[in-house]
């Protein structure tokens, strides 16, 4: 596998996580001499190396802010209770995940219930990105849609881990050496995010390229299942009916945005019961409207408890009580880890590694170490910049695409189409008659199936068929995909992804079937065709249509 595959001068990536979005970059000469001299953005006056996934519209939508700027300018517009004309959103991209996939007509609210399409908050955001990167790299030319591309996360993890020199390695006889992953290496990836925990495994091939180990897993057990714990814990001092009137009270937006920012630092303090400081005490600093909440009877009624302490407008929680709101998230971390490593393909795992920013937190490490120990033989690995391994691995995989040898498909795909019915077979519900003799519809002709390995580039499927006369210029195939492990019968039971959408040209060119070429294992599907006639064959434009 040569070092590069890709000839330009500069690779930038940009990664929009739920609480907290940013970007990288490297220059290709740079790259040569040293893959992991990769430039992290840089935000004015802000010591976090990332921006709040945050966005402030003006009600014509002309004007817009991201990140900080735009926290720091809804700040002020409340405070001079200009802001109910202006849309603010945050943490947006849990309702792509609620949706599956972002779509024409899905919409977002805002901070004050109002909806807004949601391709448009989405391209803002990333044009906001992307323009900070051009004025931090000092670029000026546009950026051509043909130059982008997408990354999966967990991969530019695994790639970034396959690339940094932390890496502890066993030798007999011998101390841990510190190098980059040598071949034959098996290491799993745990991308703990905000929202989403995302899993992947790899094994270091002869020619220093990833291959799958199995398909991508994971779920929405991330940090911001932590805050949710927070919250409730807080509902039980102030109430629910506080705590609800806190998160959709526009007033009480400055308030609600500060006990956010302190539970997210609190939560990286917080340590699990085997550590010394579990029984410490945790400081916690209440915004003005929970200062407010102190006075209710309930509240007096939990200090009375003897649980908790209010001194100088901070909340004293011990650690222990603090536990409880990590326990959704750990236990459904826990619970998957121990399925996996109990598969068949991962057996002489070497490490696992933890990167994002939830792998900061120390009841989360507590955990996997707990699990680890039943796998004395496999390491665990905790990048120092965890948080950022996944956007310096998708510059990384910019420059060498070929670094993913093989991928395993994380579900089925196929396509609609019919057979002749049998009544043995097939179900009543989906025979229809045509052409004078019955058919069973909606069949689900499978390409490729879940956890099937794919190679990027090369795995193929390939469907002919007969062009509707009705539809002759503009012909459309629906895909659909399933993710049990045994695919279904029916595209009933599956998910409409998209079209395969081509034209035949309207000429003289007599068309008798089409051929129609889909390619698997990259990160986005290419399609072609060829059209067919008693004069030959000739190719058409074809492309894939996500909906």
């Amino acid at each position: 596998m040569s070092e590069t595959r890709i000839n330009e001068i500069i690779v930038a990536a940009i990664d929009f996580g739920t609480t907290f979005s940013g970007y990288a970059y490297s220059y290709r000469e740079e790259y040569l001499r040293d893959p992991l001299q990769i430039y992290s953005n840089r935000w004015d006056g802000q010591i976090l190396p990332q921006a709040p996934t945050v966005l402030l519209f003006n009600s014509e939508k002309t004007e817009s802010y991201f990140g900080f700027e735009a926290e720091e300018k809804y700040d002020g517009l409340i405070k001079r209770k200009e802001h109910k004309d202006w849309r603010y959103f945050r943490r947006f991209k849990m309702d792509l995940h609620r949706e599956k996939k972002l779509t024409r007509k899905m919409t977002i609210k805002d901070a004050q219930g109002r909806n807004m399409p949601a391709v448009e908050v989405f391209a803002a955001a990333i044009r906001h990105l992307k323009n900070h990167f051009m004025e931090q790299a000092k670029l000026r030319a546009g950026i051509k849609e043909d130059k982008l591309s997408l990354a999966y996360e967990p991969e530019a993890a695994a790639i970034y881990c396959k690339h940094m020199r932390l890496a502890k390695l066993r030798e007999p006889g011998k101390d841990a050496t510190i190098q980059p992953f040598p071949t034959g290496l098996k290491f799993l990836v745990l991308d703990l995010g905000g929202g989403t925990v995302d899993i992947s495994a790899h094994q270091v091939q002869d020619d220093g390229s990833l291959k799958a180990l199995r398909e991508p897993s994971g779920g929405k057990w991330g940090g911001t299942l932590v805050d949710d714990g927070f919250l409730e814990i807080f509902e039980g001092l102030f109430g629910a009916d506080f705590m609800t009137g806190l998160k959709s009270d526009i007033e009480q937006a400055e308030s609600k945005r500060e006990l956010d920012a302190e539970i997210e630092m609190k939560k990286r303090t917080i340590v699990g019961k085997s550590n010394a400081k579990a029984n410490n005490v945790i400081s916690i600093k209440l915004p003005f409207a929970l200062l407010e909440g102190t006075k209710s009877a309930q509240f007096e009624s939990a200090l009375e408890s003897g649980i908790y302490e209010l001194i100088q407008g901070k909340l004293l929680i011990d650690n222990s009580i603090l536990l409880s709101a990590f326990e959704n998230s750990v236990s459904k971390i826990v619970e998957h880890l121990n399925f996996l490593l109990g598969k068949t393909e991962l057996e002489r795992l070497d490490a696992v590694v933890m990167v994002g920013g939830f792998s900061d937190s120390k009841v989360v490490q507590e955990a996997i170490k707990d699990v680890l120990e039943n796998y004395p033989n496999v390491d665990l690995i905790i990048p120092e910049n965890s948080a950022s391994a996944i956007v310096h691995g998708a510059v990384l995989y910019g420059f060498n695409p070929s670094v993913i040898s093989t991928r395993k498909s994380k579900y089925s795909y196929g396509i609609s189409t019919s057979a002749p019915f049998v009544e043995e077979l097939h179900p009543l519900s989906h025979r229809v008659q045509r052409d004078g003799s019955n058919q069973c519809e909606d069949i689900f002709k499978v390409f490729v199936k879940k956890g099937e390995e794919v190679i990027p580039g090369q795995t193929t499927a390939t469907h002919e068929f007969n062009p509707s006369p009705l539809t002759r210029e503009n012909q459309t195939i629906e895909v659909y995909k399933s993710e049990e492990d045994e695919p279904p019968k029916f595209v009933t039971e599956c998910q409409k992804v998209g079209l395969v959408c081509f034209t035949v040209p309207d000429s003289d060119f007599d068309v008798t079937t089409v051929r129609v070429d889909m390619k698997f294992g990259g990160t986005q599907m290419t399609v072609s065709a060829v059209v067919n006639g008693p004069n030959g064959s000739k190719s058409v434009e074809a492309f894939f249509d996500w909906l």
